[in-house]
């Protein structure tokens, strides 16, 4: 693969700026970890994670820098990576973070040019009162206000003059790191980059489709056209083409200007249960959510109604995979960690080789920390999130596409409510959605609730089990008795089957051994070995005595160990819970 493609890449290195500062960039990473480990064995393993850290740092402060001057898709994956802590370590993500609000303009004249081209008409002619200052820059696209007629202020969002050129360069760059990291297989086994690679351009190639983003906007309306809490900005469609979007124009603070919420005496509490609730029925019953809540695209109005803003990265869930969110929404609340493995298994989050038993130990042991620590702010901390992370990276995890937008959705709305409320319980919060689920209340596709099928689900599976039993116990025994099924006992078991065999072996040598004497000394009583006989019959009482002595400490030391173990147990009060191996 790499000598058909060489030669293209190498003219397109030399002639195209752009994808040659990409490819150095991620070359030159690429170098400094190698380079990096291969030191490793010279440096103690404290000093080695601290070089290890520095150097993540050090990247991911110089991706920012490029990203920032160059704009285009490395903005976008700045900002897409910057919430993943379940991929990228923490060093990482807190820099990409600065991305978010990061965006140089478009000079206004590029973007009066790009107007008047789309519709074939002066702007005087379209909008009335339009501002030369951006309200807000984005990687793809830019805002500004204006007016129309018949209507008060709107916000005109216009693709970036060029922006489809520079995103067709950095897509062949990105191409060719995909390729080339795929060669490695402790990333190939990770992440399924060819998936996440058609999701993500497949994505942003709908992000420079205002039409279909309007379409968005229009569909998220509808799903929350019961909720006066929550508001989407209409679309005006007659002044609305595939490059120049025109909305409603909605003042407000930002979700993360805590200070001036504050200020206007807005309840921040009801903000992150409104959030968290609206994420809900975005996730299990609508089947489509906001993908990119960044504070940025998130307001509070004057009277507290939350806005959602920017639906060009929306995502959608197959009628499956909400099912199965459904089942760990209950295993959760019964903290059922078994069913959630096996939710997180039909996701295709586990590996083939995953030990699930183990898995559903440490989940234990996560969630007894969460439903303990009421306080989110704590557990939306650095250190919670390092050991979930330290988690994932020692367990047989994967990270399938599908859910890499939903992936980044959860753990931005979870940062989003932790600052808005740090006391905030999810479990309570989320408590009356879980119960109308258990109650049968909300219908899927208008007949049978989701809480009805999935009882009636889990019932079934259970008669098909205990039906299928006697069959598979018949199946055992028949394997067993044919040899076709064996069993391995643990290692510890046959060192000591071996060595109990090896002891009575000896035993029984001795017994024969010593029988032996006995009965050559007898019959030599009768002769003229006299002496000899009796030095036999001496001897074979000796070690009779030595096999009869030596029975009984062992004896004695069985006692002992089971005496030891009993008080141990007897006396233990609790165990040292493990970290993250169970």
């Amino acid at each position: 693969m790499i000598g058909e493609v060489s030669m293209p890449i190498i003219i397109r290195f030399f002639k195209d700026k752009r994808f040659r500062v990409i490819i150095t960039m991620f070359l030159r990473f690429v170098f400094q970890l190698w380079w990096l480990s291969k030191k490793r064995r010279f440096y103690g393993e404290e000093a080695y994670q601290k070089q290890l850290k520095a150097v993540y740092q050090k990247q991911a402060r110089i991706f920012a820098e490029i990203a920032m001057g160059m704009g285009g898709l490395l903005i976008k994956l700045g900002q897409f990576f910057s919430s993943r802590v379940d991929i990228l370590p923490e060093e990482y993500t807190r820099e990409l973070a600065l991305l978010q609000d990061a965006v140089k303009p478009v000079p206004t004249a590029d973007i009066i040019r790009r107007i008047e081209a789309e519709y074939g008409r002066p702007l005087g002619e379209i909008y009335l009162n339009f501002s030369p200052e951006p309200i807000a820059s984005a990687s793809l696209g830019q805002v500004h206000t204006a007016e129309i007629k018949g209507h008060d202020q709107v916000a005109v969002k216009i693709l970036r003059p060029g922006i489809e050129e520079i995103i067709s360069s950095d897509f062949d760059a990105l191409r060719f790191v995909v390729t080339f990291a795929k060669r490695y297989p402790r990333i190939r086994a990770a992440v399924d980059l060819e998936q996440i690679y058609a999701e993500f351009t497949e994505t942003t190639l709908d992000e420079l489709d205002y039409l279909k983003e309007g379409r968005h906007a229009d569909q998220f309306r509808e799903n929350f056209a019961g909720e006066p809490g929550i508001a989407v900005p209409k679309v005006y469609w007659e002044y609305t083409t595939r490059r120049v979007l025109t909305m409603e124009y909605i003042t407000g603070y930002k979700i993360n200007d805590f200070a001036a919420l504050d200020k206007a005496e807005l309840d921040r509490v009801k903000l992150a249960d409104t959030l968290i609730t609206a994420y809900v029925q975005q996730f299990l019953s609508d089947a489509f959510f906001h993908a990119d809540p960044h504070p940025g695209n998130l307001l509070v109005k004057e009277d507290g109604t939350l806005v959602f803003l920017d639906f060009g990265m929306v995502g959608r869930i197959d009628e499956g995979m909400r099912e199965e969110l459904i089942s760990f929404v209950m295993a959760l609340f019964k903290k059922d960690t078994e069913q959630m493995v096996e939710v997180f298994a039909n996701l295709g989050f586990l590996r083939p080789h995953a030990e699930k038993g183990t898995l559903a130990k440490g989940l234990k042991l996560i969630l007894a920390n969460i439903f303990a620590e009421k306080d989110l702010k704590k557990v939306n901390s650095e250190e919670f999130l390092w050991e979930l992370r330290e988690f994932m990276y020692s367990q047989p995890f994967q990270i399938p596409a599908r859910t890499l937008f939903l992936g980044k959705a959860l753990l931005s709305i979870i940062g989003i409510c932790g600052g808005l409320n740090p006391r905030l319980d999810l479990i309570k919060t989320l408590r009356p959605y879980a119960e109308e689920l258990l109650a049968g209340k909300e219908q899927a596709d208008g007949a049978q609730g989701f809480a009805q099928k999935f009882i009636l689900d889990q019932a079934k599976k259970t008669f098909t089990d205990v039906v299928g039993l006697p069959e598979r116990i018949n199946h055992l025994i028949t394997g067993l008795e044919g040899g076709s099924i064996r069993l391995h006992p643990a290692r510890s078991f046959e060192q000591n089957l071996l060595q109990s065999q090896r002891e009575q072996g000896n035993r029984i040598v001795q017994a024969i051994v010593s029988s032996g004497f006995l009965i050559a000394g007898t019959i030599l009583l009768e002769g003229p070995y006299l002496k000899i006989g009796i030095g036999l019959i001496a001897f074979s009482a000796l070690s009779f005595l030595s096999l009869l002595k030596s029975n009984a400490g062992r004896a004695r030391s069985e006692r002992r160990g089971r005496g030891n173990r009993a008080m141990r147990n007897a006396s233990a009060t609790g165990f040292k819970k493990p970290r993250f191996h169970p």
